[in-house]
């Protein structure tokens, strides 16, 4: 395990490979084992999760609670967060103690839940924790998917249709990757031969979601829909916005708490804390 001690009540580390490491964390005083990962995440790496879960069992002080999300995918981290550190809160008000959270490598699904617990539970600015985080390890928490969790317990999460559209020229199947399946995920598009293009309609949050048309199995971006790049890695992506009214109450709250470095109100957190105290929780 390669971990470090965020507080003296959190650490953020990798994961968990013997049952034996159960006996490592409990001497150094953590109550709660938070385990992110998926099963394809534990057979890549031939962990046998039921083996730790089953050793650790065994104690009366320690607790091993499992709450998958899927690794490299910001958007379903923004749709797992609440529950995910919901049960998170629940768990530390129960155990006490240290608290050690945990993904594979400890880099981009850990550090985000704990930065959000600081961030929501624990009284500190957005960017104060994530300094404070970055400081005492080096990783890659997606701060945007915190932001748009954040808003979407505070204002609601509200979904519109989305329809993307591609013209046919003899294409045998074309897919879509990216938007809010993530980048290794593919989603079919249905031909329309009565107008020629090809269609896919999603229910989309809001928020700002990128995607990639795979035809016949080359990856491509649509010139007739909205596209941005390229980027860092030399990809040109196409993109939906998906926007409610600006100039609502919750379009302005939205657009404070999507700034660089938002501070929760004080109402606001304790409508957080609420609903953590209150949403079902996410273990697995």
């Amino acid at each position: 395990m390669n971990y470090n001690f965020i507080r003296p009540d959190l650490i953020v580390g990798s994961c968990l490979q013997t049952p034996e490491d159960v006996d490592k964390l409990r001497k150094i005083g953590v109550k709660t084992i938070f385990c992110l990962q998926q099963d394809p995440d534990l057979e890549y790496f031939g962990v046998d999760i039921s083996s730790i879960q089953a050793y650790a069992k065994k104690y009366s002080d320690i607790q091993h609670i499992r709450c998958e999300i899927r690794d490299f995918d910001a958007f379903d981290l923004r749709m797992r967060l609440p529950a995910v550190v919901g049960t998170l809160y629940k768990a530390v008000k129960r155990n006490g103690g240290v608290t050690y959270v945990h993904c594979t490598a400890g880099m981009g699904r850990a550090p985000a839940v704990a930065l959000t617990y600081m961030f929501w539970v624990q009284g500190y600015k957005l960017m104060e924790a994530h300094k404070l985080l970055m400081s005492k390890r080096s990783c890659f928490p997606k701060l945007d998917a915190i932001r748009n969790a954040t808003i979407d317990i505070l204002t609601g999460l509200k979904r519109k249709t989305v329809t993307l559209t591609l013209k046919d020229k003899g294409f045998s199947r074309v897919e879509i990757s990216g938007l809010d399946i993530g980048w290794g995920q593919r989603i079919p598009l249905t031909l329309d031969k009565g107008t020629g293009f090809w269609i896919l309609k999603r229910e989309l949050p809001e928020g700002q979601f990128e995607y990639k048309y795979i035809i016949d199995g080359e990856w491509t971006h649509n010139e007739a829909e909205p596209f941005i790049g390229p980027n860092k890695d030399g990809h040109t992506n196409n993109y939906a916005k998906v926007v409610d009214d600006p100039t609502s109450v919750d379009g302005t709250t939205r657009e404070r708490l999507s700034s660089e470095d938002p501070e929760l109100l004080e109402e606001e957190r304790s409508k957080l804390i609420q609903f953590l105290e209150t949403c079902s929780e996410a273990e697995v």
